[in-house]
């Protein structure tokens, strides 16, 4: 039974599925996006992908290149996409195509208004085209940094408002705020590293300590103490503008700057009380259709265990259901009706139609799998001083099966960070025959990986994750995947990193390198309670395994036991659409079984996989997944594996993990070689724990057609969304 699982995700995101009109995967990062499917959980450090070859959905597996229908004109730039949620604000839905989106919006990234952005090379930099001056830094006696920026004065929304300090200000105002994440389910933690976060967070506080306005293009940011040092320091400065004035009119910031205000003399109108009610009504319908959609109540002969999961998840959703009543019913402080009306406008529509950004391009609509944007005319350009001139792009998902023909047709303009062996061949070849304009190349900067609940199952032993990691042939997947286009790895880093580059080499004779060996896997589970035959107290023998597999490999039925006649049993739950789910499942079940481990592979949407993992049950079918990780930057693994991460969805939790992550990001800015050593003993201990067994760092192709021009950057945190404003269209 499932409920407690399904309703526990549904709280998690707040109301993510309530307040969505268009679903999808949920997807997480940190980061990086590619046309797997990410995990766009804002993780800080990654995100996670499903790495599969094809796009989603029964048609687009039967669609042939003759059947595309072009989109493609003299104007505009098509953009090949292995999918859209149509979710284009980070913190909900979001896949790699949605990122993509918001990208050429300037919503974040490299294009937008952010006071710090990244280069080609994923150096921090000061944004010229926003910052009127360089950024004043303050040490402060408690150890806090405050830092002083000043904005130009001609900058402006897409829809000719003017950007000032408030707006750089208003979002971490709002997304920290302590009903943010209850409201509007977003996973955005807002501006944890500013100082008094934890007490704004909390509601203990209606001011934002770290936070100040100057005058009206000018304003502070305190790095908290806490945060400091941290190696890349820079990233922490990184500030963008969200549109107020589109959210709520009304709605305004304190003069100090740090708190949100009614605007002077407001006063609610009796029309604004019953839209704000028809909202909180909406919500309410919409959660508890889905709790009675996603929790059916248990049969009488069901399991104490299942009625005691509903129960609890009932009480959860009626306690939520009772907050939202009271709002409605309450006398609500028209400040905080302001704010709430804010983020729900944010929800509701924003994520799904920014209709107002500070990017080289403007969002006009979403439909029939296409997004489609045209030049925005105030936008001021990048921080190179480049301005986009191709008047309309159009990102639209395709079959990835066929997207090289696609490509080769002109069908589409685009088609990026191709990962699989077959197709990156076909693109290679066209580009040589002179069908298409030409392709880049880079190593990625991720993995593909399978990732373990360490806490809970038989994978909470180290020993068990170290065994199947020595019942896989990685460099086959390598080889199968990839297509030779890639490298095994044996720790937490791809091969673009520069900290590979710089110390990759000695660092692998370090790392336990994870071979198929059936008998380093016995060693290893005969440290494992599971030693026994089914009666718990004889002891388990190769031998007899050896025998009984000869014989019957199909029947086999000699597994481990622990003493209290617990099977052995690893349940990993993969991708249907991953090339690699099926290569695991034709491999590794049966190596299992010569070491008398059960293992099963089961195969379902990536929606479903991201579920159970990252909402296990306090006893999980599932245990171990396969997907992939594209790291962000700063690379900073306290997220995912200190125990206090907000991400530690692996539940790790051990002392030297805590040491390593904490030493990692507290590296002073300045001390590179201390960095590099700590990067050492990161990855030492992610080795030898295994929180992830690491299957390969391959590289990505991205193929373009010959009208275009200008696509001569290309790396790891640079896209198509990176290079657009100096992209050009040769009819």
């Amino acid at each position: 039974m499932k409920m407690k699982r399904v309703f526990s995700s549904l709280m998690a995101l707040g109301l993510a599925s309530t307040l969505v009109a268009c679903g999808g995967g949920e997807n997480k990062d940190d980061k990086a996006a590619n046309k797997d499917a990410d995990t766009k959980t804002e993780d800080k450090n990654e995100e996670a992908t499903d790495d599969k070859d094809a796009a989603e959905g029964e048609e687009a597996g039967e669609e042939s290149a003759e059947d595309f229908e072009a989109q493609t004109s003299d104007d505009t730039l098509v953009v090949g996409l292995g999918e859209l949620n149509g979710d284009f604000y980070g913190g909900w839905t979001n896949n790699s195509g949605d990122v993509k989106v918001r990208k050429y919006l300037g919503i974040e990234g490299n294009n937008g208004y952010q006071t710090v952005v990244q280069d080609e090379a994923g150096t921090w930099v000061n944004n010229p085209v926003v910052l009127d001056g360089e950024p004043v830094s303050e040490d402060n006696e408690d150890g806090s940094k405050t830092v002083t920026f000043k904005i130009k004065q001609d900058l402006k929304w897409s829809d000719g408002e003017p950007i000032k300090a408030d707006d750089f200000l208003f979002g971490s105002l709002l997304h920290t705020h302590p009903e943010y994440t209850k409201l509007t389910g977003s996973t955005n933690p807002g501006s944890d590293s500013v100082k008094g976060y934890e007490a704004y967070k909390k509601g203990e506080s209606d001011v934002f300590e770290g936070i100040e306005k100057v005058d009206d293009y000018t304003f502070k940011i305190t790095i908290d103490a806490s945060f400091l040092p941290y190696y890349e320091e820079a990233s922490l400065l990184a500030v963008a503008p969200h549109p107020m004035h589109y959210l709520n009119e009304n709605l305004a910031l304190s003069k100090e700057g740090n708190k949100l205000v009614a605007k002077e003399g407001y006063e609610v109108s009796e029309e604004e009380k019953e839209n704000y009610v028809k909202n909180l009504d909406e919500q309410i319908k919409k959660q508890k259709e889905d709790f009675e959609e996603n929790n059916p109540a248990p049969e009488d002969d069901a399991s104490e265990e299942d009625k005691k999961a509903y129960e609890e998840a009932k009480q959860a959703h009626e306690d939520a259901i009772k907050d939202l009543e009271d709002r409605k019913n309450g006398d609500v402080d028209p400040t905080q009706q302001l704010i709430d009306e804010a983020m729900l406008k944010e929800v509701n529509e924003y994520r799904l139609n920014p209709a107002v950004v500070t990017g080289p391009y403007k969002f006009e609509s979403f439909e029939n799998n296409m997004v489609k944007l045209s030049l925005n005319e105030n936008y001021a350009g990048n921080f190179k001083g480049d301005k986009a001139t191709i008047p309309n792009v159009i990102l639209q998902t395709v079959n990835a099966k066929i997207a090289v023909d696609l490509l080769e047709n002109g069908d589409i303009d685009l088609w990026e960070q191709e990962s699989e062996g077959g197709p990156i061949d076909r693109m290679r070849e066209a580009a040589d025959n002179g069908k298409i304009g030409g392709y880049n190349t880079f190593e990625r900067n991720g993995y593909g990986n399978v990732k373990f609940l360490t806490d809970r199952g038989t994978t909470k032993y180290k020993e068990v994750r170290q065994a199947i990691a020595h019942l896989m042939d990685r460099n086959s997947f390598v080889q199968s995947f990839a297509g030779g286009y890639g490298v095994v790895t044996n720790g937490m880093y791809g091969s673009s990193q520069w900290m590979y580059k710089e110390r990759g080499a000695d660092l692998e004779g370090k790392l336990i390198n994870y071979q198929m060996n059936l008998d380093q896997a016995n060693a290893l589970l005969d440290k494992t309670p599971y030693k026994f035959e089914s009666d718990g107290t004889t002891a388990w023998d190769k031998a007899k395994a050896d025998e009984a597999f000869a014989s019957n490999p199909d029947g086999f039925d000699y597994y481990r036991y622990d003493e209290n006649g617990k099977k052995l049993v690893v349940n990993q739950y993969g991708s249907d659409e991953s090339p690699i789910t099926t290569l695991i499942s034709n491999q590794v079940p049966n190596n299992a079984k010569q070491v008398g481990m059960e293992y099963n592979v089961t195969a379902g949407s990536f929606a479903t996989l991201l579920n159970y993992y990252y909402y296990p049950e306090e006893d999980p079918e599932y245990t171990a997944f396969n997907m992939g990780t594209d790291f962000g930057t700063p690379f900073d693994p306290w997220y995912q594996y200190n125990s206090e991460g907000p991400y530690n969805y692996t539940k790790t939790n051990d002392p030297k993990a805590d040491e390593v992550t904490v030493k990692l990001r507290k590296t002073p800015a300045d001390k590179k070689d201390e960095y590099l050593d700590n990067w050492e003993e990161f990855e030492i201990w992610y080795n030898d724990y295994l929180p992830e067994i690491p299957l390969y760092a391959n590289q990505y192709h991205t193929g373009y057609t010959k009208r275009v021009k200008g696509f001569d950057v290309n790396t790891p945190v640079w896209q198509s969304e990176d290079q657009i404003n100096a992209l050009s269209l040769e009819n």
